[in-house]
C-alpha cells in the first residue's frame, strides 16, 4: 500500500464537497474524513460552474491538511481540460474524471497534466455500461492511473436496475476485478446517498466490504464514522494475522513446511497472502507501528508493538 507520489494511497473515507461552497471546503478539513473531494461536476449546478472553479481553484492554490482530490467535468462536456488546468495547484493529489467512456480520455487527461508539468494522479469513474465494458482497458490506459471508481447513480440509469441487487453487484464485483488485474488498489465503495439514513449506510458499507471495496465515499460528515468503523481492520483481525504471520516465521525458522497457528488453524499461502493485506492496511491507516511485511525475522505478536486506533472496532 503505497501513496499517490509514486504510490497507492490507501483511503477508509472520501469526503464529496461540492466546489461552488467555500464555506463547506473549509470544513471539511476539520472533519475526520481520511481524503478531500472539490467537485466541479454533478454537485454543481451548471450556471455556477465557472464560479465553482474559481473557487476550487483557489483552494489548490496552497498546501491542503489532507489529501485532496477534484471530480472535474467530463471530456464530453468541454470543461475537463479547462477545469484541470485551472486547480493544477501544490495541494491537488490528483483528479477524479468523471463519466470516462474510452482509454483515449484518459490519456489525454494525463496528456494535460504533462504540459502542466503537475505530478497529479488520475481516478477513472465508470459510469456507464462502455465503460464497464472496457473497465480494464481504462484502468491500464495510463501509469497515472491510481484508482477505479464506480459511479452507480448514472450507471444504474443506463442499466435500468436498481441499486441494490444482482445486476449492480455484477458490477460492482468487475470494478474491483479490473483494478486488481490492473495492479490498481482494491476500489472506494460509492457513495450512500441517503445521510440520514445511517443504517443504511451500515449495512451497504458492511456489504460491499465483503464484496472487496477498500473504503468509502462520503457526501456528509455524518456518515464517516459509520464507514471507518467497516473499513477499518479490527484488533482481532491485526491480532489474527499477526499470529499467522508469526507462525510462519517460526515454522520457516525450524524448517517446518506446515505451519499451525497457536489456535490450531493450518496456514495455506491464501491464508498468508490474507493476513499480510490486513497488516499492510492496518500499516497504511497507522495502526500497527511495524511496516515490515512481509517479515524476515521470527516473531510472536507480542514482540510486534500496534497502536489502536481509538475509531476503529474491535
Amino acid at each position: 500500500m503505497t501513496d499517490d507520489h509514486g504510490k497507492h494511497r490507501v483511503f477508509r473515507s472520501c469526503l464529496y464537497v461540492p466546489g461552488h461552497h467555500p464555506d463547506r471546503i473549509v470544513r471539511a478539513y476539520d472533519t475526520e474524513a481520511d481524503a478531500v473531494i472539490l467537485d466541479l461536476e454533478d454537485a454543481v449546478p451548471a450556471p455556477r460552474k465557472a464560479e465553482a472553479r474559481e473557487i476550487v481553484a483557489e483552494a489548490m492554490a496552497t498546501p491542503a491538511a489532507k489529501p485532496t482530490y477534484v471530480r472535474v467535468n467530463p471530456m464530453s462536456s468541454g470543461l475537463c481540460e479547462d477545469d484541470i488546468r485551472a486547480v493544477a495547484g501544490p495541494a491537488l493529489a490528483g483528479v477524479r474524471v468523471a463519466k470516462v467512456d474510452s482509454p483515449a480520455d484518459v490519456r489525454r487527461v494525463a496528456e494535460v497534466l504533462r504540459e502542466l508539468g503537475h505530478p497529479a494522479k488520475i481516478h477513472v469513474l465508470i459510469e456507464s455500461a462502455v465503460a464497464l465494458e472496457h473497465a480494464f482497458a481504462l484502468a491500464t490506459a495510463s501509469p497515472e492511473v491510481t484508482m477505479l471508481g464506480l459511479g452507480e447513480s448514472d450507471l444504474r440509469v443506463d442499466l435500468s436496475t436498481t441499486a441494490e441487487g444482482p445486476t449492480m453487484d455484477t458490477s460492482r464485483a468487475r470494478v474491483i476485478v479490473a483494478a486488481r488485474a490492473a495492479g490498481l488498489p482494491n476500489p472506494c465503495q460509492s457513495v450512500y446517498a441517503e445521510p440520514r439514513d445511517l443504517h443504511g449506510l451500515l449495512v451497504t458499507s458492511k456489504h460491499g466490504r465483503r464484496l472487496g471495496f477498500l473504503g468509502r465515499m462520503a457526501i456528509h460528515p455524518a456518515q464517516i464514522p459509520v464507514i471507518h468503523d467497516v473499513y477499518t481492520p479490527t484488533t482481532n483481525e491485526i491480532d489474527d494475522a499477526l499470529e499467522i504471520c508469526a507462525a510462519v516465521d517460526l515454522a520457516a525458522l525450524e524448517s517446518r513446511s506446515i505451519t499451525i497457528t497457536s489456535q490450531g488453524k493450518m496456514v495455506g499461502p491464501p491464508v498468508l497472502a490474507r493476513a499480510k493485506q490486513v497488516l499492510e492496511l492496518a500499516t497504511a491507516l497507522n495502526l500497527i507501528t511495524d511496516a515490515a511485511w512481509p517479515v524476515e525475522q521470527p516473531r510472536t505478536s507480542e514482540s510486534v508493538g500496534y497502536i489502536r486506533n481509538k475509531g476503529g472496532s474491535s
